[in-house]
Parts: structure tokens; sequence; C-alpha cells
């Protein structure tokens, strides 16, 4: 029986990011003879990663633990040895489990930053370029002034395409996968209860978190938006457990439902058919309602974004001119991806209008 290639690898932040780094991780579990892939994740996108099949070993960092504590679960992962090791989510806990993991082989992401102290201008690099030059078999630098356009042009200035460069520059090719996000079934038969109830057609998703109450959007302006798009098609509103003042506001307007967690839901019915509110899903519910939606509005929520990428469902995203050249670097490929500006809600309008005429 050949070795096994054991693959260490750190994605310990968020959920969207864990989606969007799915694809490498995959890319590179299919590269090899015989792999065994290991993932050290958060708390956060723990549930994300034990339902990836093509990850063997779940490693959960907890924050939250004792010094002790997590002394045992850096030694626990030091003292074993891997062929592949692997740090792409920046993290310093990360970076210094890796620097001490033996692995024969080591790759990491060095992130660039312009700082300023007492008016003296310098450039930091995480980790410090030295250590990825000697102690790591290739690196890429991450330059994260996003006024720069012409920052990384290696790999496009986009991160997904930065992770497939890291491997390149050790003469690595490994072949692009797809996002991928694994609904559990419970979740998944409680939506079809739902949508067989409430649904029952094709619909629009718009999901609303923290991020749309930075907008002071003219809530009568927004409820004619909905007004005039639900004459054409369903619409559901979500949102997630974090939930926003504006999603708020809204359940004055409309019927808004929650999931208990028996999977069942509870309404508060304002005879809205063609508008519905959603609140505080789970990520997989959520995914649900994604999933089976024929388009997808966020504001750049990243767990949105990328499940909604995982399905292959068009998104629309609502953002800040501002945010353009950091968004940019996230954008989903192949998947259809458009955007509309916070600056005037005609834009969001005119722009999901002009999807549902094609549909």
């Amino acid at each position: 029986m050949k070795k096994k290639i054991k693959i260490l690898a750190f994605r310990t932040d968020r959920i969207g990011d864990l989606i969007n780094s799915s694809s490498i991780l995959k890319s590179l579990k299919s590269y090899y003879n015989n792999p065994e892939l290991h993932l050290v994740c958060s708390e956060y996108n723990s549930s994300i990663a034990m339902s990836y099949d093509f990850v063997d070993k779940v490693h959960v960092y907890n924050k939250k633990l004792s010094i002790i504590g997590k002394l045992i679960f850096y030694i626990k992962l030091i003292f074993n040895s891997y062929d592949i090791c692997l740090v792409i989510d920046g993290k310093t806990i990360s970076k210094v489990v890796s620097f001490l993991t033996r692995s024969k082989k080591k790759y990491i992401i060095c992130f660039k930053k312009k700082r300023s102290i007492l008016g003296v201008n310098f450039t930091l690099y995480r980790p410090p370029l030295n250590v990825c030059k000697f102690f790591y078999d290739a690196h890429v630098i991450c330059d994260e002034d996003y006024n720069n356009k012409s920052a990384n042009s290696d790999f496009n200035n986009h991160y997904l395409n930065m992770y497939y460069h890291l491997f390149k520059k050790d003469n690595i090719h490994l072949l692009p996968e797809k996002h991928c996000f694994n609904i559990d079934k419970n979740s998944l038969d409680s939506f079809i209860n739902f949508f067989d109830i409430n649904i029952k057609n094709d619909f629009i998703n718009i999901h609303i978190d923290y991020k749309w109450d930075e907008y002071n959007l003219d809530i009568d302006r927004f409820n004619q938006m909905l007004f005039n798009l639900s004459a054409k098609k369903k619409i559901t509103i979500t949102s997630g457990f974090e939930g926003s003042i504006f999603f708020n506001n809204l359940k004055n307007h409309y019927s808004l439902f929650s999931f208990k967690n028996d999977g069942s839901f509870v309404k508060n019915e304002k005879k809205t058919p063609n508008i519905l509110l959603i609140e505080s899903l789970s990520i997989n519910l959520l995914a649900c309602f994604i999933r089976n939606c024929s388009l997808s509005i966020t504001s750049h929520s990243g767990a949105v974004i990328h499940i909604s990428a995982a399905f292959n469902i068009p998104i629309i995203d609502f953002i800040k001119k501002s945010k353009v050249n950091e968004y940019d670097r996230w954008v989903p490929p192949n998947v259809p991806y458009y955007r509309a500006f916070v600056d005037k809600l005609e834009n969001l309008e005119n722009e999901i209008d002009k999807k549902l005429t094609k549909s």
C-alpha cells in the first residue's frame, strides 16, 4: 500500500473564508495519491469543515480554551509529522504552529501592509519575509493595499487565484475545483416543508445582515421596490442569528417566519404572500434558501456569496462604491456575478429587474 500523503491546512476564521477555500483544498486532495487531509478550523466554521468528505480529520481551535488547553492543542499538532503544511488564514497562531510543525513541505501567504508611526512610513510583512524565505518552501506576498489596482498582478489580485499561484511557485499545478457546501438532511427536509406550504413557486432571496444598517436606506422606498418586484416574482428576505436593525424594521410590514430547533416554523401573518421574512436562520437553513432561489441578493455577506457560488446561483452584490477594489478579490469564479451600489436603491431595483426579465 502506498504511503499516505498527510496534509495539514489552516483556516481558523469565518464560514465564507472556508467555503471559498474549499476549492483549493479539494484540488490539493485530488492532486496526490493516497492523501489524508487534516484541517485546523475555528469553532465558528467547524460544522462546515466536518461536512466535507474530502477532509479526513478536523482539528477545532477554540479561542476560549485556557492557556494549558491551548498548549495541549498546539502540541498535538506540532508533534505529528506531515508531508504538506498550508497556512492561508493569516492568523498568528496558525503561523506559529506551522513554523513549529514537522512537515516536508510548507506553504504560506505573506501579507504586506503599509504602516505609519509618528510620521515614519514603513512596510510590514506578516510573517517576516526572511521567515517565509528560509522556513517555507513557497510563499506569496499579498499586498493588502486595496487602492493599489496594480497590486498582486501575479494572481490577478484575487484570493482564490493566489492559493493556486502559491503551489505553482513550487511547480505544483492544481486543477481548479468548484466551491463546496453540503446541506444536512434535517435542514433540507425543513426547507422542503416550508417551501411546499409558503413559497410553492420560483423566488428570489435577499439576505440582510448588519451591513444594511450602515446604509441609511429609505424604508418606504425599499418597500416600494419590494412591491414592484413581487408582482413578478415571490421574494424571501432572510437574516441570520446576528440579526439586523433594518431587517427588524421590515417586520412591521411583512409576514415573518421563525424556525424552531426541531425544524418546524412559526409565523406572524401580515397577508403579504409574495414577500416573506425569515429570521435567525442557521447556516444550513440559509443555504437551503440560497440553493433553491433563482437570484441571490446580498451586501457582500461572505457566507452568502460563496454558498451561492457553490450552487451556481446568480449573485447581485449590493455594496458601497468604495469597497469595489476590496471585494474584487473575493468574487467567486464561474458564477454570474453583478453589482448594484447603495447610493441609490434604483440601482438595485433595476439590476434585479433586468435579471427577472431575462429569466
